[in-house]
């Protein structure tokens, strides 16, 4: 296991609960400056948690954004209407890798059972959707050195650009498949589907840091969204 995610120093249902209130803010607000200071402050937290995989999703994240937000300006979106949906799409999305990057599976879906009182099958499920974050981003670099090594070389015209990147998008999406196929098989293997009682190692209780954490984060996003 990672060091980051041995040692941190939040609970993971710390960190859920504020992805959680960071985005009902984003979707709150379109403002453009309060939009702008929950993006600093969350590459601020994520420069801090020390976590490389999480500093070279940012990047990834980034540049998926300035697509999102070219492609809106292209179908004639108001400026403000694209940026604020990039900035959107880039909050929601690093606060979730936040808690991927900086959380270990079992300690969520132990989160998620033992304190939220989901049933284990849906914990479970958002574990693995969650999981497949950090996995993709991995196997998005792993598919351009490929085809990179093939010759490939996206064009320079934005346009083509987005074009071609269908050729790495596309192998992608074929992994993903055979993955949740093989996981598929393997939980059956395992007795996934059995109906008992179950134990977790990776359990953890909320200590007063966590609460502290918690209440800033909350007023942080109460202060931003009503200042604008």
């Amino acid at each position: 296991m990672p060091e980051n995610k041995k040692n941190a120093a939040l609970a993971a249902l710390t960190k859920l609960l504020m992805a959680i209130t960071v985005s009902i803010a984003v979707l709150w607000t379109n403002n453009l400056s309060a939009l702008s200071i929950l993006t600093g402050l969350e590459i601020i937290i994520a420069l801090a948690a020390r976590s490389k995989p999480l500093w070279k999703g940012l990047g990834g994240l980034a540049f998926f954004a300035v697509i999102l937000a070219v492609i809106q300006l292209l179908f004639s979106a108001p400026f403000s209407v694209a940026i604020g949906s990039a900035f959107k799409m880039f909050i929601m999305a690093v606060s979730l890798l936040i808690l991927v990057a900086t959380s270990s599976t079992q300690e969520i879906t132990a989160s998620l059972v033992k304190q939220c009182h989901l049933p284990y099958e849906y914990a479970f499920m958002i574990t693995v959707v969650l999981r497949f974050v950090p996995d993709l981003l991995k196997e998005s670099k792993a598919v351009r050195e490929a085809q990179a090594c093939r010759g490939f070389h996206p064009a320079k015209n934005p346009l083509r650009r987005i074009i071609d990147y269908m050729m790495i998008i596309k192998p992608m999406v074929f992994k993903a498949i055979a993955r949740s196929e093989n996981m598929a098989i393997s939980l059956e293997l395992r007795g996934f589907s059995h109906k008992g009682k179950r134990t977790f190692l990776a359990s953890r209780k909320l200590a007063w840091l966590d609460y502290s954490v918690l209440v800033i984060n909350a007023l942080i996003c109460i202060i931003t969204i009503k200042s604008f």
